[in-house]
This record gives structure tokens, C-alpha cells and sequence, in this order.
């Protein structure tokens, strides 16, 4: 007799058996765990050691090179000329390099490689500049003036903290355990080191005392909603008397900082003139409740994860004393269980299991309908309940899952916009419609333009950013019905259909006015990082049915006008003309039509 054949009691005494089986093999299981549970407390300190190295790495070089650390001094180097920092400024460079050579040590992915690498080379430029900073201080040079010939570019720092910052993060993430308490906290006050030091609120608030920008204020100001939100999520973790105290004080020193960048912008108003020195002096801050209150936060957090990992031997001694009292239960445990087994198996099993197989053929033919019971119980129909309520969430998961592939498939990646397929069935679908009922649609060919000098000039990264300004700003000033796309590059195309579309397009026409509406909206100047960036935007239309009435003619006169509008000298919009080989200019930007005797608006 076969398995399958197999009678529902015969199995049922075959399953008897083999749990007084496994009876047998949890005794010897739990021997086992009891003779060994001392090897693996030891096992788990080493793993608690280990998990904790990247983060606290991470930890130190942002304390040593933020608030606090190298750059506070540095930049009050520059301000004050206090020569006492000089050696305070090369310890603490010091102990970022002494951190991130422990951190190459650990073993790294190639993306912290790079971060390091950064970082290591920034740190050297800083100690470059301490001592240009000490031979200018000698010279009569402004405070500014040295500012400028000592600035170094930070780019390659932040981004490289970012990265150890993210590795921390997901380290601490995954390595999470339900009996660690304060792992919360630490990421909180390493946060707060984060958005105080370098490259946030501390850099930003002393590049706007000493150059004035005010994007460094704007900056400030962001860095300083951000420490008040990490401060309130402390906050609500609650504290005890120490940490109240230290959060208060932080608390007290970024309001300070707060309403130092208001002085800051009144005195650049009112005494425009006034010295960096003397704007240092006006708006000084004591950073020293800070730092402390700090500190406080990393012993408090020290302290916890001390008391963690005391509880945590406790437990496993617990387990250890408890071993062979659960060996005795598990034994009379599995005498119950065989006395029971036949009529548990008979009431519990065998009739939920006729019902699951009746959902099962249910599901089986893709009717996701079926309710599915005893997902409630704790037993083994219970689990077999619940695999197949799962298998029924996987079934609707892949039905959407193939809806998103098809979403997926027909829109840009980086814009989110429809891409040239979606823009191929799209635009034949509405020509249909003008072709079988009647009306018009307008095909805007767009090209952007001082595209490319953003590329060449700050990168790949920053195009992209360049891309999804043009695309969100796109689809706020078309209208709700129109269609955007992405054809590739810095390609875009806008499909109007059964506007109050005219074909000798004036001063006032829809087109005209959604033309220079585009013009207006691409070329205001965006921030990417601390660069204000700009581009333009070069318009072909072509409008159906009177300039084709196919997609690839239609396309192609959109196309046509697109050149004229470059060779126009960009930055405007052409309606194509089968009459003139130029077309008719629509729309321009402000600055063109000042000087363009040709627009026509």
C-alpha cells in the first residue's frame, strides 16, 4: 500500500509514533543546547561586538569632524584667528583618520571604499589649509579674503559620510534584536551629531557668517527644522533626568543658533558693510551646553547597551537552569500528546484538512473569492491556514504585479513621465479620433536647452536632478487632460487634444499662452546643491489634422519647427507652417522678446 492509499488512521498511529520520536530527539536537542548554552553567550558578545563596529566608527567620525570637531574649529580658525585651535583642529583630524583606518580594517564594500577614499583626501586638504591659515593670519588679508583661498570643496566628504552613514544604518537595522533596548536612541543621537556638524547646520551657519550667501542661511535654517524634529522623536521615546537635562541644553544652543541667523540677515541688510570678524563677534554662540549635552547622550547610550547586554546573559543563564525542567515537561508533554493524538487528529485534523482541500481546488483555478477558515487556530491546520491565505495574497500579488510591469513598461524610470512608447500609442489613439471625429491635436516638441553644460560640468547626478525639476514643472502648468512624455535625453513632447486649438495662433490663443507658460516655468533657476542652476526650453508645434494627420508626419513638422526654433536662438516656440520654412514664433522667454523685433505674441 502506497502512501497515497494510505488510511487517514493508519497515518495517524504512523504520526504517534514519530512524535514519540521526536520526543526523543528533543531530548537530546535540549542536552545539547544545555551543554553548550555557555559557548554561545560567548558567541553572542563577539556578534555584539562586531555588529557594533561600522556604526560606532561612523559615530566617532562625525563627532570628530562636526560639531564640535574639525570644522567648528576650523572655520572659527578663519573668524577669530585664535592660533590655541590649530593643534585642537590637528588632534581632531587626527582621530577621523585613526577612525576610518579601523573602518578599512573591518572589511568593506567598493561604495565605502570610495567613501573613505574621500574622506581621507578632504581630511588632508583641511590639515593643507590649518597651516596656510596660520602663515595668512601673519598678513593683513581680510577674513574673507583668507576664507576664500582656503576653501576647500566638500563634496567628497559629505557624500562619503553619507554612504558610512547609510551602512550604519542598515547595519544597525539588521543586526536589530528583540531583547537590545536604545538602538533607537543611538541612531537618534547620531542624527543629531549628523545635522549639527559637518556639512550641515554648524558648516552652513559659519559659510553664511563669513561669506554672506544666503543660501547658507537657508540651509542653516533647513538643518535646523531637521535637529528639532530628531530632538522631538527623542523626546517622545522618553528620558530620564540626564538626558532631559542634556536635551534641553541642545535644544537651548539651536535656538540660539535660530535666532542668530535672523540677526545675521538684518545686519547684512542694515550694515552691509560690516567685517566677518565683527558679524562673528555680534552673533557668537556657546557651544559648550551642546557639546556636553552630547556627550551625555552617547554615555547615556553606553550605558544601555551595557545593561542590554547584561540582560541578555542573564536570560541566557535562565535558559541554562531551566533545561532541565523543560526536559521533564517535554516528557510528560509527549505522554499526553500520544494519548490524545488519535482523537485530536480525527476532530481537528482530518475534517479542516477536507475543507482546505476543497479551497485549495478553489484557488486552483484562479478564484481569489474563497474565504478561507481556521486560520485562527494555533495548530497545524491553523498554519496550513494561513500558507494558504498567503498563497491567496500571492495570487492578487502577482496579478498586480504584472499590472505594475505594464505601468512600468510604458513610463520613464528617473521622470516617472510616459515614455516614447506610451507617447507612440498615445498620440495614434487621439489622431484617431481627430481622424474619425473630428477636432484637433497639438504635438509641442521639446528640447532643453544648456542641457548639456550641466552634464559636462556637475555631473550625471545633477542632470538627473535637472530632469525631474523639468518634468514636475511640466506637468504643473499643462493641463489636466494634456499628455507629457519623455522621448529620451532631454527630449520631452506635450499632446494637447480638442483644445480651443486655432490655427493662426495670436496673441491669445491656448497654444500661444500654454507655450509661453512652459518657457516661463523651465527657465526660472533651480538649486542643485549650492549651485543655482538654469536651463531653457526650445518649442516645435505641429497641430492636426492641417499638418499631418499621421503620427510620423505629424511628428516629423513638430520636429521641423523644433529646428527653426533653435536656429531662432532658443528659448522660444515655433508653430510649424507649410508656407514658411521658419514657422511662426508663439511664445519666447522675457529676456528674448526684449531684444527680438520677429516674435510675435
Amino acid at each position: 500500500m502506497t502512501l497515497a492509499n494510505m488510511r487517514f488512521r493508519t497515518i495517524n498511529i504512523i504520526i504517534c509514533g514519530l512524535s514519540a520520536l521526536a520526543g526523543l530527539v528533543l531530548l537530546v536537542v535540549l542536552a545539547f543546547i544545555t551543554r553548550n548554552v555557555s559557548e554561545l553567550e560567548t558567541d553572542w558578545h563577539e556578534y555584539q561586538q562586531a555588529r557594533s563596529d561600522k556604526p560606532r566608527l561612523e559615530s566617532q567620525l562625525t563627532k570628530s569632524m562636526g560639531f564640535g570637531g574639525m570644522i567648528h574649529d576650523f572655520k572659527n580658525l578663519v573668524l577669530r584667528h585664535d592660533g590655541a585651535l590649530i593643534p585642537e583642529i590637528q588632534n581632531e583630524i587626527g582621530a577621523a583618520r585613526s577612525a576610518l583606518f579601523r573602518y578599512q580594517s573591518l572589511g568593506i564594500s567598493q561604495q565605502e571604499e570610495v567613501a573613505l577614499h574621500g574622506l581621507n583626501e578632504t581630511l588632508d586638504r583641511y590639515d593643507a589649509m590649518v597651516l596656510k591659515v596660520r602663515q595668512l593670519m601673519a598678513t593683513d588679508e581680510s577674513v574673507r579674503e583668507i576664507d576664500r583661498q582656503v576653501v576647500v570643496d566638500d563634496y567628497l566628504a559629505v557624500s562619503g559620510l553619507d554612504t558610512l552613514r547609510s551602512v550604519a544604518i542598515r547595519e544597525s537595522r539588521d543586526n536589530a534584536n528583540p531583547l537590545e533596548d536604545g538602538m533607537g536612541k543611538a541612531r537618534l543621537v547620531a542624527n543629531l551629531r549628523r545635522d549639527m556638524g559637518y556639512g550641515e547646520m554648524i558648516h552652513h551657519f559659519k559659510n553664511y557668517v563669513l561669506r554672506g550667501d544666503a543660501i547658507y542661511g537657508q540651509q542653516a535654517a533647513q538643518d535646523i527644522q531637521s535637529l528639532r524634529e530628531t530632538l522631538a522623536a527623542y523626546r517622545e521615546m522618553g528620558m530620564n533626568v540626564a538626558e532631559q537635562r542634556a536635551i534641553r541644553d541642545i535644544a537651548s544652543v539651536i535656538q540660539a543658533y535660530s535666532e542668530r541667523l535672523l540677526t545675521i540677515s538684518h545686519l547684512h541688510d542694515e550694515q552691509p558693510g560690516m567685517s566677518a570678524s565683527e558679524l562673528d563677534a555680534r552673533v557668537k554662540v556657546d557651544d559648550a551646553p551642546a557639546i556636553e549635552g552630547l556627550a551625555v547622550l552617547d554615555h547615556q547610550s553606553d550605558q544601555r547597551v551595557a545593561a542590554t547586554s547584561a540582560a541578555v546573559g542573564k536570560t541566557l543563564k535562565l535558559l541554562a537552569t531551566l533545561a532541565p525542567i523543560v526536559n521533564g515537561l517535554a516528557l510528560i508533554m509527549i505522554a499526553v500528546l500520544i494519548g490524545l493524538s488519535m482523537w485530536l487528529f480525527a476532530r481537528y485534523v482530518l475534517k479542516p484538512i477536507r475543507r482546505l482541500t476543497q479551497t485549495m481546488n478553489t484557488l486552483a483555478n484562479d478564484d481569489v473569492s474563497v474565504v478561507i477558515d481556521s486560520t485562527q487556530h494555533t495548530n497545524e491546520v491553523g498554519q496550513m491556514a494561513r500558507a494558504l491565505q498567503k498563497f491567496k495574497y500571492n495570487i492578487i500579488e502577482s496579478n498586480n504585479y504584472k499590472k505594475r510591469i505594464t505601468q512600468l513598461a510604458m513610463h520613464d524610470s528617473l521622470t516617472g513621465l510616459p515614455n516614447r512608447q506610451h507617447f507612440y500609442e498615445r498620440s495614434e489613439q487621439w489622431l484617431a479620433d481627430v481622424n474619425e471625429e473630428g477636432g484637433q491635436m497639438a504635438c509641442l516638441m521639446l528640447d532643453i536647452d544648456k542641457f548639456k553644460p550641466i552634464n559636462d560640468t556637475y555631473g550625471h547626478a545633477a542632470g538627473d536632478v535637472a530632469l525631474k525639476v523639468i518634468a514636475e514643472r511640466l506637468n504643473q502648468v499643462v493641463r489636466k487632460d494634456d499628455f507629457v512624455a519623455r522621448l529620451g535625453g532631454d527630449e520631452f513632447v506635450v499632446l494637447v487634444h480638442n483644445a480651443d486649438i486655432q490655427a493662426n495662433l495670436g496673441r491669445h490663443g491656448e497654444l500661444a499662452q500654454l507655450a509661453q507658460r512652459i518657457i516661463d516655468s523651465l527657465g526660472k533657476p533651480f538649486l542643485y546643491e549650492d549651485h543655482k542652476l538654469e536651463v531653457g526650453c526650445s518649442i516645435g508645434i505641429a497641430i492636426a489634422p492641417q499638418h499631418g494627420n499621421q503620427r510620423e508626419a505629424l511628428t516629423h513638422n513638430a520636429d521641423m519647427a523644433l529646428y527653426a526654433a533653435k536656429n531662432e536662438g532658443r528659448n522660444c516656440a515655433i508653430q510649424f507652417s507649410r508656407h514658411d520654412e521658419l514657422g511662426q514664433i508663439v511664445a519666447s522667454s522675457s529676456r528674448r522678446a526684449a531684444s527680438s523685433t520677429a516674435v510675435k505674441r
